[in-house]
């Protein structure tokens, strides 16, 4: 018996695990430098961010920067 086998996308999947200390959220990524670029602008607006590898295999994380708003 011939079983199919899921596709499977062009590039590896990213999770970030995005955290602002009191409840969590994720979000999916199958860009690499998309996911990067989301995790900064995330850790740029207070919150701490975990990369995460499809195969669940911790990649980055980003702490938080507050930045400045010009008045």
């Amino acid at each position: 018996m011939i079983q199919d086998k899921a596709p499977h996308s062009a590039s590896p999947t990213v999770l970030l695990r995005i955290s602002d200390g009191s409840c969590q959220m994720h979000r999916v990524f199958s860009d690499f430098s998309q996911a990067v670029c989301a995790a900064e602008a995330y850790a740029g607006a207070g919150f701490v961010v975990a990369m995460i590898s499809a195969t669940g295999r911790f990649l980055m994380q980003f702490q938080p920067r507050w930045q400045r708003i010009a008045v």
